[in-house]
């Protein structure tokens, strides 16, 4: 239980890495525009999917740790940003990526005085959507960090 929270996390944070700066540049550099838009649509559910597994592994090793150990200060922090970590994913999930989603299939389909309309809503949400990935990066780190300062 003691470490099951802190691996759960790196790997959370690894995938996400790995996503971001190997996979979804690689698409987009051997395919054209379109395809590897599509390949990056059918990979996100199960790249959100992946962060929620393992948020929800690190929040059973925080809370049998808890149990195990008792309460110490400052122990709340980590939980605190496991529940961060999840809650942005689950939004990014369940409410941007349907939504960046049907604006890029809407811009697709839609007469070109429309289309412009829909590309610059589909900016917005894939803006979006990179800032909510960066805030979990960004509270997943913090996490690793005070999980490696934590004494014994």
């Amino acid at each position: 239980m003691r470490n099951l929270a802190g691996i759960a996390v790196t790997l959370w944070l690894g995938a996400m890495a790995f996503f971001a700066f190997v996979v979804a540049p690689a698409a987009f550099a051997a395919l054209d525009r379109e395809a590897a838009g599509r390949f990056v649509a059918v990979v996100f559910p199960r790249y959100y999917l992946v962060g929620v597994v393992l948020g929800l592994v690190a929040l059973a090793g925080l809370g049998g740790r808890r149990l195990i150990e008792g309460g110490r200060p400052w122990d709340w922090l980590p939980i605190l940003l496991v529940l961060v970590m999840l809650a942005l994913t689950l939004y990014a999930w369940a409410v941007v990526l349907p939504a960046a989603h049907a604006a890029r299939e809407a811009a697709r389909r839609a007469p070109a005085d429309a289309a412009a309309a829909e590309a610059a809503r589909f900016s917005r949400l894939h803006r979006r959507s990179s800032i909510l990935n960066g805030a979990v990066m960004l509270a997943g780190v913090v996490f690793v960090v005070l999980q490696a300062g934590r004494r014994p």
